[in-house]
């Protein structure tokens, strides 16, 4: 989750995002309808990420590949779409987040980071903001019920838009957290080639 974004605001009927919404798809603002449309699309922007302050976390956290504590991470986002959803591959401030996206059931898709799978209930509010919330977490087959997520998409202009993710627990708060602005990265223009010369052998 690859072409680059094109022109055009609708989802195409394979889009994940399409069949899971449905109708709500529509009442996404334009840049968050090419977000998640079918044919998949690049971005780009500064993330701050935060980790929970409790020090013996923070010591585990440090053990895994997620992205470091800073007030802005050049970040890049690739959604493709697979024959049975989207993958997601984020680099953050150069720590590498991937993750594929299957649909669950209506209004629903479960995002799989190796081991760890996490059930989404998605929809849309009436100011067209896109909110996700974890309804079930796993971690190599097993609940874990204490673990949630939460992430929510608000469209800031027509090619960019905010987004806020975080992953907490209760009595611990969150545990990680990554909120900023991405940008729609459009198809480079092919540079126009040179016009070919022809010399005539002079006589």
């Amino acid at each position: 989750m690859n072409t680059l974004a094109a022109q055009g605001t609708h989802a195409g009927p394979q889009s994940l995002y399409g069949t899971m919404l449905g109708a709500a798809l529509a009442s996404l603002p334009p840049v968050l309808q090419r977000v998640h449309r079918a044919e998949g699309v690049h971005l780009r922007g500064t993330l701050r990420v935060r980790w929970c302050a409790r020090r013996w976390l923070r010591a585990l956290m440090r053990l895994s590949a997620l992205p470091r504590p800073t007030v802005a991470a050049a970040t890049l986002v690739t959604i493709s779409p697979e024959p049975a959803g989207e993958r997601w591959h984020r680099s953050i401030g150069g720590h590498t987040v991937a993750s594929r996206m299957r649909l669950a059931r209506a209004g629903q898709v479960t995002e799989r980071m190796g081991p760890l799978a996490i059930v989404l209930a998605t929809r849309v509010d009436g100011t067209g903001r896109l909110w996700q919330a974890s309804r079930g977490v796993s971690l190599f087959g097993l609940t874990v019920p204490w673990l949630h997520v939460l992430a929510s998409e608000r469209a800031r202009d027509a090619h960019s838009y905010r987004c806020d993710v975080r992953i907490w627990a209760p009595r611990l708060g969150y545990l990680l957290r990554y909120d900023g602005v991405l940008t729609i990265r459009e198809p480079e223009s092919e540079p126009e080639s040179e016009p070919e010369t022809y010399l005539e052998n002079a006589a």
